[in-house]
Parts: C-alpha cells; sequence; structure tokens
C-alpha cells in the first residue's frame, strides 16, 4: 500500500509523464525553424514566435490552404461519432442487460467477434457498402464506419458497468408504473453516466488516428 508521500510522488511523476509531450508540441510550435528545437535538447526554442499560429489560422502555411474545411470536417465526424456511439451502444445494453432478454451474452460475444478481424480486412467491404448507399465522398461514411467499430467494445463497457446497478431498481419503476422507455431515461442513463462519459471521450481519442480508414471512406469513387 502507497502511503501519503508515496501516492503524491506517483500523482506528480504521472502529471509530468503526461505534460511533457505537450509541452514539446508547445516549444515546436513556438519555434521559427520549424520544430528544430526537437533536436537540440533546449528548454525554450531561441527567437519564439507566434507567427506559426498565424500561419494556421490565416491558412498560409504549406499543406494548411483548407485548414478551417478540414477542421470542420474533423470537429463534425468526431462529435456525430461520439454522439451516435452513446445512443447506440446505451441503447443496446440497456436491451440486453436490463430487458431479459434471452441469449443477450451471445449476443454481444458475438458482436465482439468482428474484432478477430484487422480492421485493415474491412476497409474495401465498407468502401463497397458506403458507394452502395451513395455516401462516396461524404462524411457521414466516416461516421458510419467509426460507429460500427467502437459499438460492440462500448457495448461491453456499458454491460459490465450496468451490472453494478441491482435490477431491483427497474422492477421498483415498472410495479410504479413507469415504462421501458421511462426505465431508460429517468433510472438508466443517470445512473449509467460515469460509464457513458467514459464512452464519450474514448471514441473520438479512439478515432483520430485512423487515417487511412477515413481517407479511403471519405474519397470520391472513380466507378
Amino acid at each position: 500500500m502507497l502511503t501519503g508521500a508515496g501516492e503524491a510522488i506517483l500523482g506528480i511523476a504521472l502529471l509530468i509523464w503526461s505534460l511533457v509531450p505537450v509541452y514539446q508540441m508547445f516549444l515546436i510550435a513556438l519555434d521559427p525553424e520549424e520544430g528544430e528545437i526537437e533536436f537540440t535538447g533546449n528548454m525554450w526554442p531561441y527567437g519564439a514566435s507566434l507567427g506559426g499560429f498565424h500561419d494556421v489560422i490565416t491558412q498560409e502555411a504549406r499543406y494548411l490552404e483548407d485548414f478551417w474545411r478540414q477542421f470542420g470536417n474533423s470537429l463534425e465526424i468526431g462529435l456525430m461519432t461520439m454522439l451516435l456511439t452513446v445512443l447506440i451502444t446505451s441503447l443496446a445494453s440497456f436491451a440486453v442487460g436490463r430487458m431479459r432478454l434471452g441469449n443477450s451474452g451471445l449476443l454481444t460475444n458475438a458482436a465482439l467477434l468482428t474484432y478477430a478481424l484487422p480492421a485493415s480486412f474491412l476497409i474495401i467491404p465498407f468502401y463497397k457498402i458506403m458507394f452502395g448507399y451513395g455516401l462516396s465522398d461524404d462524411p457521414w461514411a466516416v461516421i458510419a464506419t467509426q460507429v460500427t467499430f467502437a459499438s460492440p467494445f462500448a457495448i461491453l463497457i456499458l454491460q459490465h458497468y450496468g451490472r453494478l446497478l441491482p435490477l431491483e431498481i427497474d422492477d421498483s419503476a415498472r410495479i410504479d408504473g413507469a415504462s421501458a422507455l421511462q426505465v431508460y431515461l429517468r433510472i438508466y442513463l443517470p445512473l449509467m453516466a460515469p460509464a457513458l462519459a467514459i464512452v464519450a471521450i474514448w471514441r473520438p481519442v479512439a478515432a483520430s488516428p485512423s487515417w487511412p480508414l477515413s481517407r479511403l471512406q471519405a474519397a470520391p469513387s472513380t466507378a
């Protein structure tokens, strides 16, 4: 068991470990030599400048001619992926875990089997599906793909957290005349708020590195 001093030291070490990459990115942004400071070991760039931020905001830097449009697309994809993942998986976990469905474990395990295949194997099938729905070169193709990949694991998280909530709470509400929708909205969602927050934070962060998948799904079709 850690003592109070040990916990404080561990907390400080983890804080430094987390903030050093952020500080390094900030130094690179201030460096007028376009990031060469990361190889010099200096704690502060010589002749620090905010010119890099100006170039980004005004879209004058190379490769950033469409920065605001790209930023808007990323924001739309991230927010919609988060909202749809939370909505769909909360409904699914409520149905599987609280409605006493038969073979509920089989349903969730079958969904988790999709992770047995690498995402790279599914890029072409997903692209053909999105093309069939007329979603080529559309952010909704990326959103639908990200939600599909996220849902099985998010359902697993919510289902395990939901097991901590006694089913007698739902039964009491139904005795008082609450419908399934009322139980979901007024009991399940408020009690599941911590787990829903984890899913909401995790999904945009996990979706951001999926550049090859997103690039292919949003690519215009030449067929």
